[in-house]
């Protein structure tokens, strides 16, 4: 434990010493040494590796000047200033119209489109409405049964030629049956009535 505050101790200790000497000690500890070189050395190298450390030096202090002002460009791009700044402005607006009008131009001419032509929908064609379905007057009846409240026709039309039981209310080749009697059957759809006889064809 006491190593450990001593090791903090003397860390806190060489951190408040001058910015500079700090900043040297850590670029030196990369290095690989307890301290920078000094003048003497630098001079004791050959002219062209002279230029490649300083070379070197300048490219590493661009690099991290470029990328301090991209972090800062960025930043400042997601801030937005309030109203009393002054950015609603006539100069300010006059630059958001124009940028509008730059981003409607790259939306009217796609980049992936063959043409280069915008996307036009195709207004829906309404479907036409589907005929009115014509009733089959050729219906023949063929046989009544009628037992405890329970009435069937049966009826022959051209669709179904063998015949077919049909109940009150039960559909037929669009015709609904209203009412069976011995007589006859009464035939309701598209608000006509067919009353066909039994054993002799309709209408």
């Amino acid at each position: 434990m006491t190593s450990l505050a001593q090791m903090v101790q003397l860390r806190l200790s060489g951190m408040t010493g001058s910015p500079r000497q700090f900043a040297a000690s850590r670029i030196a500890a990369m290095l690989g040494r307890t301290d920078l070189p000094s003048r003497s050395e630098l001079m004791a190298l050959r002219p062209a590796t002279r230029v490649l450390i300083l070379g070197f030096a300048a490219w590493i202090a661009l690099v991290g000047v470029m990328t301090l002002s991209a972090v800062i460009s960025l930043e400042l791009s997601t801030v937005t200033a309030p109203t009393w700044f002054g950015r609603s402005g006539p100069v300010a607006k006059a630059s958001e119209a124009r940028a509008a009008a730059g981003f409607e131009n790259i939306v009217q001419r796609p980049l992936f489109s063959r043409n280069r032509q915008g996307f036009v929908a195709a207004e829906p064609v309404s479907a036409p409405p589907p005929p009115m379905a014509t009733l089959d007057a050729g219906i023949t009846l063929k046989g009544v049964f009628m037992s405890d409240g329970v009435a069937k026709a049966f009826l022959v039309t051209t669709q179904s030629p063998l015949g077919v039981w049909v109940q009150v209310n039960g559909q037929i080749d669009g015709w609904r049956v209203a009412a069976v009697t011995p007589e006859h059957v009464v035939l309701e759809g598209q608000s006509e009535k067919l009353q066909v006889p039994l054993h002799a064809s309709g209408r």
